[in-house]
């Protein structure tokens, strides 16, 4: 069954209409379906698609079609609607004959007077107990009104209660006129001016006159492609908006159509069927004049290309098939380009044929070390070349970063063969800290975090800080889970704990001994799984400890490595976490992060956890600097705020010191004694031209030769003495065995 409803179309009728609208706005389509007004014909809405679209269809025979039921009656009213005309107050009253609206009277509610506003069907509050005769007693002052619409003035007694005033620019609506009064916040008057009337009928609504409806203006216009006319409107009255219309000339555009107006209708504010507002723009005609609504099409006869290696610009003449973005060939010019924007310009050159199809790799000729992506599977790859004798790689197009550059030779499908590491290197450093150095161990072995190792079997315990680019020829063995376990306390003392693994402090555990290195678990660093382990560095398995004594229990947690706090237990234990949000680094002179320091282990986002209060400090977090090769850092120091915690927060690291760049060396370059070989070496001090040095490669190799010119290139080695008798012939150049120099 069809049901009755309000729409709207964009023509007067509704047989020559394009669409059916929601809205007076005409911006949302109505569902799609079949619509009628008047006859017994119909038009079937298409095309509406999420309020966007619509479309009707050519006029249909409605032979059912059912008009809509009727609306159910309107209930009687069984009561009055009244408000007390002193505090406002809203009331129902019982309705009788003997009282209409607008008049006042009184009610078992109060002692006011009350208007009658109108018949209601809301529940019965009150009952009507008389007629009102209004007496202004408890408002002995009356204040001036101005109206609104300029129809003069009046007196009210209608005041704030807490000033006694009205408030600062009161607007009230007398209620039997609809006229607005504005308070002009002048003193009240104990006795009104003659012929200024008193009016009871007012009812306080905001603060000033309310804001006059915009007026439009309306015109008769026709679509410049042609059709039926149309309404549109302006949003000003004519020519306030410094617009002029020329009727039969001037062309305007609504919702993107041009239109050409006709002849002025009507300025009001009331509703008028249109098409909406006009664009803002009085153009000079449809397609004439210096503006016009429609702008002549501009011929493009050619497009501007470039040239998509080198980059150069040109411009070829349009043919049939090839489109902007296409990569082309242009007759007569070598190069592949690219199609970039439609040109007004002719020009001779001609399009030959598409760019033909090339390899998506490349060969690139490298310097350094770096990455590339490989040209058979994608796959990023990474080749240190200072000391190759191959420099050159087919990468995928774009792929290939290295630190020395890269240059472009010609494409390429084939990769270079994989070169199998042999070692992992890794940066070090005493166990007591400074000492910096470089280990490496076979491939498959690997140091993490809070590991230490021996160099070459000896005595001394380096610790970990952070892997290496560079390599050395010093093994990392003895590798072990901490310093402590390298370097282990000679005696060691038992306690009899409760175990339970996890972070989770005083926990009931099991029971069990562990043993450690003071004779005091309170004030142990370490902990080892027997007595033996005090010796062979067998570290007890990382989780909470729980000790107790005098029937205190005291719990810490313990990392593999490291012992906690030790946090008193309580019946509910307490653990809370510090949380690293903020690194301030304004105290680290001469410091870029990325450029001459790196940080590694606790930085942003890092937090630890532990029973409260938690203390936090270098000890407790494991931050480190890393001095980037070819920079010294001094006073490095790092603290954390607050240092000591009672509940979860938020921790800044604070990182002071400074760090400068080391004196550049000079690099030369040199010839070997004896074979002609060629070398980039380093010292830190000048060096003249024709001097003999014994140096050592990077790559281990010792040789002697003759300094030549210095030059920008990388270093591939370093001074070890300068030759200062007999030159290549010297016994330390000719004593190291056949071919040596």
């Amino acid at each position: 069954m069809a049901a009755a409803g309000t729409y709207y179309i964009d023509t007067i009728n509704f047989a020559d209409a394009n669409e059916v609208f929601l809205d007076a706005a005409l911006t949302t389509c109505a569902p799609n379906g079949f619509y009628q007004m008047g006859g017994a014909t119909a038009r079937q809405q298409v095309d509406c698609v999420n309020g966007v679209g619509g479309r009707l269809l050519d006029p249909v025979a409605c032979p059912s079609c059912t008009p809509p039921a009727v609306d159910p009656p309107i209930a009687a009213n069984t009561s009055y609607k009244v408000t007390d005309v002193v505090t406002s107050a809203v009331a129902f009253v019982a309705i009788t004959n003997t009282y209409q609206p607008t008049q006042k009277i009184t009610t078992n509610l109060s002692a006011n007077c009350w208007l009658i506003n109108n018949g209601s069907t809301d529940a019965i509050t009150a009952t009507i107990t008389g007629p009102c005769n209004p007496q202004f007693v408890a408002q002995p002052l009356y204040f001036l009104l101005d109206s609104c619409s300029g129809v003069g003035s009046v007196y009210t007694y209608i005041v704030d209660p807490s000033t006694n005033t009205p408030p600062t620019d009161a607007r009230y609506e007398d209620i039997n006129t609809s006229l607005f009064y504005v308070y002009q916040n002048a003193p009240g008057v104990v006795i009104p001016i003659g012929g200024i009337p008193i009016i009871s009928t007012l009812s306080q609504s905001g603060t000033g006159c309310p804001v006059a409806p915009t007026e439009f203006s309306y015109w008769n216009a026709t679509p410049c492609s042609g059709g039926s006319s149309v309404t549109i409107k302006s949003n000003n009255p004519p020519n306030s908006d410094g617009t002029t219309f020329t009727e039969g000339t001037t062309s305007v555009k609504v919702s993107g159509t041009c239109y050409v107006i006709n002849n002025f209708l009507q300025t009001t504010s009331a509703a008028v069927s249109n098409i909406g507002v006009y664009a803002g723009t009085a153009y000079t005609g449809c397609q004439t004049g210096a503006n016009p609504c429609i702008p002549a099409v501009v011929a493009t006869p050619s497009f501007d290309v470039v040239e998509t290696t080198s980059g150069a610009t040109n411009r070829v003449t349009k043919r049939n098939g090839f489109s902007q973005n296409d990569n082309i060939v242009i007759t007569g010019l070598a190069g592949c380009w690219k199609l970039v924007s439609p040109s007004t310009v002719s020009t001779s050159n001609t399009i030959q044929d598409f760019c033909p199809a090339v390899s998506d790799c490349a060969e690139y000729t490298v310097i350094g070390s770096g990455t590339w992506n490989r040209c058979s599977d994608g796959v990023q790859q990474y080749r240190d070349f200072s000391t190759e004798p191959s420099d050159q790689v087919c990468a995928r197009l774009g792929t290939a970063d290295f630190t020395g550059g890269e240059t472009f030779v010609q494409n390429c499908v084939e990769d270079i063969a994989p070169v199998t590491p042999q070692y992992n290197y890794y940066n070090v450093e005493l166990c007591s800290g400074g000492g910096a150095t470089i280990v490496r161990v076979p491939v498959g072995t690997t140091l993490t975090t809070n590991q230490s190792v021996k160099i070459n079997n000896g005595s001394t315990c380096y610790k970990y800080v952070s892997g290496s680019g560079l390599t050395t020829t010093q093994d990392g063995t003895n590798i072990t889970s901490g310093c402590d376990v390298c370097d282990p306390p000679a005696t060691c003392f038992s306690y009899a704990i409760e175990y339970s693994p996890g972070t989770t402090v005083c926990l009931t555990g099991g029971q069990g001994v562990v043993f450690g290195d003071t004779n005091n678990f309170l004030t142990a660093t370490q902990l080892f799984a027997s007595q033996a382990g005090c010796t062979t560095s067998q570290a007890a398995a990382s989780g909470v400890y729980t000790f107790t004594s005098a029937s205190i229990r005291t719990s810490r947690y313990w990392n593999g490595s490291t012992l906690g706090t030790a946090q008193t237990c309580s019946s509910t234990p307490q653990s809370v976490t510090a949380t690293i949000t903020a690194i301030d680094t304004t105290g680290l002179t001469g410091g870029v992060e990325g450029t001459n320091y790196n940080l590694s282990g606790d930085i942003i986002s890092s937090f630890i956890s532990g029973p409260a209060p938690l203390d936090t400090n270098p000890g407790t977090f494991n931050t480190r600097v890393l001095i980037t090769q070819g920079f010294t850092g001094s006073n490095i120091n790092i603290t954390y705020a607050p240092t000591s915690i009672s509940s979860d927060q938020d921790i800044t690291m604070t990182i002071t010191g400074t760090i400068t760049q080391d004196a550049v060396a000079f690099v030369y370059s040199v010839t070997g004694c004896g074979t002609p070989e060629f070398f980039r070496i380093s010292n830190p001090t000048a060096l003249t031209s024709g001097t003999v040095i014994f140096f050592r490669t990077n790559g281990g190799l010792t040789r002697c030769g003759t300094v030549g010119q210095t030059t920008t290139a990388l270093s591939q080695g370093d001074v070890i003495q300068v030759i200062t008798s007999s030159g290549c012939n010297n016994n330390q150049c000719l004593g190291q065995g056949s071919g040596f120099n």
